[in-house]
């Protein structure tokens, strides 16, 4: 029998994404208190997406510590510090959608320290070494450095990103992505990158599949629109480690059970459950 497949859940990206995207936005606990958008819509997707795309899938959803972002703070303040003026009342819901999740049999992880991006990078590489399929649900790009032919990445337009698409796309192949985005930047992260370096410039710097080490020093910085690369080096190199995941993330030695996840209830069932339908 095939090893069973995982579907690793960016539980942060899904959260906004319902709390936002979904069509009602004013269901109500049954006690008129407590708005329930975030909660019923992660629910009613989730269980949309298992059925529809991933219905033999093990499934795992991680969200972000409430410390997660520190690490990467320490080496640059500015990281995701334009996020401060974001509204974050989805987070409000945290606490029910786990609830539910618990409720529904799916399991969950939050790590002290660890950012969602690397616990999907962690989960991913450990199931990959098992041998089996996965697919990560979340519309953060960060998550494209970890394409492989065993790695897919499932959009919520539900588009599945392959390695093999990148390098037509960008011009870059996976493990080169945190060295483009440096170049490039990342503005959700609050990460600049060099002035006048756009996604041609940074393909054709990158070409052979080169990294920031093999550039420095390279005839290909000779370039007048290259010379702020050598100016800013150091804070060059410190945007790519930032945008580096890590795949060693310790889980918890039960979270993973690659067994394949029942399909889950509805999500007014769910909630009926926790008494707050």
């Amino acid at each position: 029998m095939p090893a069973t497949p995982l579907l690793a859940v960016d539980g942060h990206h899904l959260l906004y994404r319902s709390w936002w995207g979904f069509t009602d936005r004013r269901i109500m606990s049954r006690d008129r208190t407590r708005d329930l958008t975030g909660v019923f819509g992660f629910l009613a997707i989730l269980r949309k997406t298992h059925l529809e795309t991933a219905p033999t899938h093990e499934i795992i959803v991680a969200f972000d510590a409430e410390d997660a972002a520190t690490a990467r703070q320490a080496a640059d303040p500015r990281y995701k510090a334009g996020r401060a003026a974001v509204d974050h009342t989805p987070v409000k819901s945290l606490g029910m959608i786990k609830q539910g999740l618990d409720a529904a049999g799916i399991r969950w992880a939050e790590i002290s320290g660890a950012e969602g991006d690397d616990l999907l990078a962690t989960l991913a590489a450990t199931a990959a070494c098992q041998g089996r399929a996965v697919t990560c649900y979340t519309g953060d790009r960060d998550l494209y450095q970890i394409l492989t032919s065993e790695i897919t990445i499932l959009t919520p337009g539900r588009h599945r990103i392959t390695a093999d698409w990148l390098p037509g796309s960008h011009g870059v192949s996976p493990r080169q992505w945190p060295d483009y985005r440096a170049l490039t930047g990342d503005p959700a992260d609050n990460i600049p990158g060099i002035t006048g370096i756009g996604p041609k410039t940074a393909a054709a710097l990158l070409a052979g599949g080169i990294h920031l080490e093999q550039l420095r020093g390279s005839p290909r910085l000779d370039q007048p629109r290259c010379r702020t690369i050598t100016a800013c080096w150091e804070q060059l190199v410190t945007w790519r480690d930032m945008i580096r995941l890590s795949s060693r993330i310790p889980l918890p030695h039960d979270l993973i059970t690659g067994h394949a996840t029942a399909p889950m209830p509805r999500a007014a069932e769910i909630l009926d459950r926790l008494g707050l339908w």
